[in-house]
């Protein structure tokens, strides 16, 4: 009988393609790394015309360098009151990581920092690891978290993250994805952490290229305040 699960399992995973090596659901990170020498790029806009871009380069299939910006971040007086505006952000990453193995998932430990405004800043430091069965993808995690407004500085927040995607047999070309996880809150004179809920759907146009529809959920928004966006992958020099 464990024989027969077993093949099950390795016809199931057979069948679908390798995951597009994208270092995210929405918001939550994942373990997959770009290709040793490939670009992997997104670019976004939401409905109230914020949006941003990044592009990330693998180095010799164990390691990873990101560069982007976008207005992600928000911030706020202290205490919030109402919807914190949108903050614009540089920002950098870098990872190292292994692949999947037969048994064990991948690997990746991001780091990353904001660098445009000394006095505005970010920085995320995430352990996560990736595993593929079949048509789904499952992300786990661990960020360490902490910004600075002005003289303020937080505290280091450990928070979780996680995200599922879910790529129907039946519609091998469409992915349905949600996820959890945290951003930095720029409030001035008391910086810190705010959830995000995201869940959507992405499409495989082509070989090279996804676009994905997304809803973010934020921390102390309602449910009209939720951000509706658009996504566009690619990945170039992909094996």
């Amino acid at each position: 009988m464990k024989l027969v699960v077993a093949a099950l399992v390795l016809v199931s995973a057979s069948a679908f393609a390798e995951p597009a090596p994208i270092g995210h659901v929405i918001d939550a990170p994942t373990a997959w790394l770009p290709p040793e020498g490939g670009v992997v790029g997104s670019a976004s806009l939401d409905h109230r015309g914020d949006g941003g871009f990044r592009f990330a380069y693998g180095l010799g299939e164990l390691a990873a360098i990101e560069l982007g910006a976008d207005d992600d971040l928000r911030t706020c007086a202290a205490p919030c009151v109402g919807r914190p505006a949108p903050k614009g952000n540089s920002h950098a990453t870098f990872s190292v990581g292994v692949p999947q193995g037969p048994t064990l998932p991948a690997f990746a430990l991001r780091f990353t920092t904001t660098f445009d405004k000394p006095s505005l800043k970010a920085v995320d430091l995430a352990a996560v690891s990736s595993y593929r069965i079949g048509g789904a993808r499952f992300h786990a995690g661990l960020a360490l978290i902490q910004a600075r407004t002005g003289d303020a500085t937080s505290s280091v927040a450990v928070r979780p993250t996680a995200g599922l995607e879910l790529t129907p047999p039946q519609y091998p070309k469409t992915t349905l994805m949600t996820d959890f996880a945290y951003l930095p809150l720029l409030a001035q004179d008391a910086p810190g952490v705010e959830w995000t809920i995201g869940w959507g759907v992405r499409y495989q146009a082509l070989s090279w290229g996804s676009i994905e529809l997304a809803v973010r959920h934020r921390e102390s928004e309602g449910l009209g305040d939720s951000t509706v966006m658009v996504r566009l992958n690619a990945v170039l020099g992909r094996r």
